[in-house]
């Protein structure tokens, strides 16, 4: 028996209700990937560029700095759509033993737990890393909201200070450690 004809606004519906694009697996970017991050970081607004670099940057600024990203000692990973456009960046590097991080969202992609995976990602990665400590400089409400749900801290409370949060030597945040029960031994 054929299905049912769907009207015209019934399939509208179904496909409004349908991911906007597939998505691929998490990629780690190369840098022959440089034109599709610089088309990434272009899409974002005045606002979010201050969110994600914090502190406010012009077209000529993100090419200067696509065109600085060490694709072979800085992690450089994100999310594409099956097209290849890159909707969601996350830039990790080690300096000085800390793991300093960026990460966006295009617009369109953001309340999907996109942004999430990165974020779970980059603290995942800098425990392969030899960082003793994960550095965020963001000022995203969405960031600072992950990162303090993490254990992320303000050195000595300071406001404007970057979030950080301490590895111990096995590489576990301090704050995953602590949440942990202790073990009784035996008296």
């Amino acid at each position: 028996m054929p299905a049912p004809a769907r009207s015209t606004q019934q399939l509208k519906q179904l496909a409004a209700d349908l991911p906007a694009t597939a998505l691929c697996p998490m990629h780690r970017f190369a840098v022959p990937d440089a034109p599709r991050i610089l088309a990434h970081l272009l899409g974002l607004d005045a606002e979010d560029r201050m969110l994600r670099f914090s502190h406010g940057i012009r077209d000529e600024g993100i090419a200067a700095y696509v065109s600085t990203l060490d694709f072979a000692s800085d992690h450089i990973h994100g999310l594409c759509t099956a097209q290849g456009a890159v909707i969601a960046l996350a830039h990790a590097g080690v300096r000085d033993g800390a793991l300093d991080f960026g990460l966006s969202v295009s617009p369109d992609y953001r309340m999907r737990g996109l942004g999430r995976a990165l974020f779970g990602h980059v603290i995942a990665l800098a425990r392969t890393l030899p960082a003793s400590r994960i550095i965020c400089h963001s000022i995203s409400p969405a960031v600072l909201h992950m990162a303090a749900a993490t254990g992320f801290r303000r050195p000595g409370g300071i406001l404007d200070a970057p979030l950080t949060l301490d590895l111990p030597a096995n590489g576990r945040p301090l704050a995953a450690v602590a949440a942990q029960p202790q073990r009784r031994t035996a008296a």
